[in-house]
């Protein structure tokens, strides 16, 4: 299993649009594959992005920044 850290961020009303900020404490997600624990997070309300760290396997250090709502390939497809 590999842990998977969720940052979720959020925009504050008062500041311009480009400005992000984090909008909670980081959640820890086990998982076997980035698919799977993508899936099993539920972000806080207002999030708008979210960033995954992880380490894998062979012992990299890995991120990634995804959109809130995440579209999965399957309904992007329409399969």
């Amino acid at each position: 299993m590999i842990n998977y850290h969720f940052l979720s961020k959020t925009r504050p009303d008062n500041v311009g649009s480009n400005v992000l900020i984090f909008a909670a404490e980081p959640v820890i997600i086990q998982a076997l594959s980035l698919k799977k624990a993508i899936a099993k997070f539920t972000p806080p309300t207002k999030c708008v992005e979210a960033d995954i760290y992880w380490t894998s396997r062979k012992h990299n250090y890995s991120k990634k920044v995804i959109t809130i709502p995440h579209v999965t390939r399957k309904q992007r497809k329409g399969k």
